[in-house]
């Protein structure tokens, strides 16, 4: 073999070896392509998902707040029933269990009122046997 075969096979290597370079740089640069349009998508879709996890969010708080506006407007309106009559509140409920003959006990448990007021309230409205509990 003459040395100019040699280098005519050397430069056909060498072109060949280009080539096969080229055409697997193409290939990978359209599958890099490809996994950066997956990726730019799922980043599409977790901004939309995000969008409307915030949205989400400002809606519970906005009901939060009205809740708990509304909780304090009830908890003002139950005082203010509760303080406008001895009858209305804890204290019906109280009285027609000591007519009925309930025991101190059983007024301060379902009426949430103290000793004193449950003797006071059979005294008053109790039967009038004088039994005691």
């Amino acid at each position: 073999m003459t040395a100019t075969t040699v280098l005519a096979v050397a430069a056909a290597l060498i072109v060949a070896a280009a080539f096969g370079l080229a055409l697997w740089s193409a290939m990978e640069v359209r599958r890099l392509q490809r996994r950066q349009m997956i990726q730019e998508t799922a980043l599409l879709s977790l901004k939309g998902a995000l969008s409307a996890v915030c949205s989400d969010e400002l809606a519970v708080d906005q009901r939060q707040a009205e809740l708990e506006r509304r909780m304090r407007q009830l908890t003002e309106q139950q005082e203010q029933m509760l303080s406008r009559d001895a009858e209305q509140g804890p204290y019906r409920h109280a009285v027609r269990l000591a007519a009925q003959g309930a025991g101190c006990e059983e007024i301060m448990k379902n009426c949430g009122v103290s000793r004193g007021e449950a003797e006071l309230l059979r005294s008053l409205h109790g039967p009038q046997d004088g039994t005691r509990d």
